[in-house]
């Protein structure tokens, strides 16, 4: 089944790429790439995104007469894919959008990279009173975001429930579908010849070790340098091999960049620390080649599965990553490498940190950095991996060979994209074949808190227009009336009114039938919207065209 992919485009953030644009582009690419469509839409706020859409596309060799732009209130274009995907949690709206149709005209997919934001956390937790169906979907990147999309719902569900004495649950599935890598171009930017060029560029001895770590170098909303340099530094004393720490990335601010080299100047001595920045122009492909172990320890609730030791795995290299969400979950400790346990504080003691963040005396980071402070890693067991991967070869041998297999038969976007396609198909079955919760009966507001004015404010007027009401004309001269028709105050909004065109034939209608009902002149229009109609006609009385009798 195809699928149609909602894209506002991706932001420029200045110094680098944020972890969810890059899953967002590289599932893009892997989209178009693997999907089994020769067709692929987009509902695209405007023409820029769409041409960013398009330039993706031709980045996989997909003509931009493949591509097309929809109309995100085209429920019938939409209706035709049968799937529409988000790369956030957002669906709610869209949810209140498709029930103005229909429920069951398409599915809703929404992928959740974090849920630690409070955007994130209030678009999950609106699932519950949101028409959202069985046949809708989040996608969680790992068993762990998908725990913590699952407890924000359950809280929800558990608070409703004992406010109005219902036991309630949500009916949006949550998948585990891990991100993608694309291990053919991994293979491209490492190989010996590429190992060798950059060890070079990075005069790295033959004999030294290389420790890397790539992405964003921010210690409160990525991970703290403070292990990797303690366990670094603790290594090289011990060794008699050379160790060298390698940063590939870029910080967001001189705030982080003082926080790392405060602490590299702390602790590091014998083992050394070079920083390769993003958009290093000598290295466009990263420096995946010349290094001989991955080390990523994440330590905060901002990442939720990490893609970049999946792509350390397509590199061919061991790693070293804290036992945290998706990482334990891509690095199969003892095999790939290892992953080094992690302590947290325990439920209940942050309700005080919920609630400053809720009030916003404390900003995101703040949120991040109380939460990654109470979070360690343990720095005994991060110190012995680390020593015997840098000191035995055939270990690192052994396992890079075990992760790259990996990589290529569980994560490359071929795979991957398949488990999309599988799941858009069970979507669609559903979509047949269960029961729609909450489905819209006849009169009844698409969303509570946006019914039809006329029925909200009906105690405003005297009366309503009735069906049984008898319709006249005025006898007001056409010229005169067409004047009236032409005035800014006369003609306010065209769009909830019958076309203009068709005017002639209701006036003609009207002197035909004097004192028709409204019953009558819809009968004789079946061809316009029986509510455009009506509003029509209280319209004519407005401008004095007509006049209605109660009728008997």
């Amino acid at each position: 089944m195809p699928a149609i992919i909602d894209f506002s485009g991706l932001p420029d953030t200045g110094a680098g790429p944020l972890g969810i644009d890059v899953a967002t582009r590289e599932f893009l690419r892997g989209f178009f790439r693997h999907a089994g469509q020769n067709q692929f839409a987009c509902l695209c706020p405007n023409d820029k995104a769409f041409t960013e859409f398009t330039n993706f596309a031709a980045e996989e060799n997909i003509a931009a007469s493949r591509c097309t732009a929809l109309d995100r209130h085209d429920a019938t274009a939409i209706e035709a894919s049968g799937a529409l995907v988000r790369y956030d949690p957002d669906l709610v709206s869209q949810a209140w959008l498709r029930r103005y149709h229909s429920q069951r005209r398409y599915s809703l997919i929404g992928i959740a990279h974090a849920s630690a934001s409070t955007n994130a956390m209030q678009a999950i937790g609106d699932y519950l009173a949101a028409p959202l169906q069985s046949w809708d979907a989040l996608i969680c990147p790992s068993a762990a975001i998908r725990s913590a999309v699952a407890h924000i719902i359950d809280g929800w569900g558990e608070y409703l429930g004992a406010r109005f004495g219902a036991d309630l649950s949500c009916p949006v599935q949550l998948p585990v579908i891990p991100l993608g890598v694309d291990t053919a171009r991994m293979a491209t930017v490492t190989g010996e010849a590429k190992r060798q060029s950059q060890r070079r560029a990075l005069a790295l001895s033959d004999n030294e070790i290389a420790i890397l770590y790539v992405g964003r170098l921010n210690y409160v909303a990525k991970a703290n340098p403070l292990a990797l340099f303690i366990a670094a530094e603790e290594t090289a004393k011990r060794s008699s091999r050379p160790v060298r720490v390698l940063l590939n990335g870029y910080f967001n601010d001189d705030v982080n960049e003082d926080a790392f080299m405060e602490a590299a100047n702390a602790i590091l001595d014998v083992a050394k620390l070079q920083i390769i920045r993003h958009g290093d122009e000598d290295f466009p492909d990263g420096v995946w080649a010349a290094a001989d172990i991955f080390c990523s320890l994440s330590d905060n609730i901002q990442e939720s599965f990490g893609l970049t030791p999946v792509e350390a795995m397509a590199a061919g290299l061991p790693s070293i990553v804290s036992d945290w969400n998706g990482y334990r979950e891509s690095i199969r400790d003892g095999i790939d490498g290892y992953c080094i346990p992690t302590t947290m504080a325990p439920p209940g003691t942050g309700d005080d940190i919920a609630y400053r963040y809720f009030t916003r005396q404390n900003t995101y980071g703040d949120y991040l950095g109380a939460q990654s402070q109470s979070t360690s890693v343990d720095v005994g067991a991060l110190g012995q991996a680390l020593y015997q991967l840098v000191n035995d070869d055939g270990a690192r041998r052994t396992m890079a060979e075990a992760a790259k297999k990996r990589a290529r038969e569980t994560y490359d976007w071929a795979r991957v994209i398949g488990l999309y396609e599988n799941l858009w198909d069970e979507l669609s079955q559903a979509r047949v074949s269960e029961t729609v919760l909450g489905e819209r009966q006849d009169g009844q507001a698409f969303h509570p808190s946006h019914p039809d004015p006329f029925a909200m404010f009906s105690g405003f007027a005297s009366q309503a227009l009735g069906e049984g009401d008898l319709v006249q004309l005025t006898g007001l001269d056409w010229n005169e009336a067409f004047q009236r028709i032409k005035l800014k105050a006369g003609l306010v909004y065209s769009g909830s009114l019958m076309e203009l065109e068709e005017l002639p034939f209701l006036i003609g209608h009207l002197e035909a039938n004097p004192g028709a009902s409204v019953a009558d002149i819809l009968g004789a229009m079946p061809h316009v919207n029986a509510d455009v109609l009506q509003r029509t006609l209280v319209w004519l009385m407005k401008l004095g065209i007509c006049r209605t009798a109660p009728g008997t």
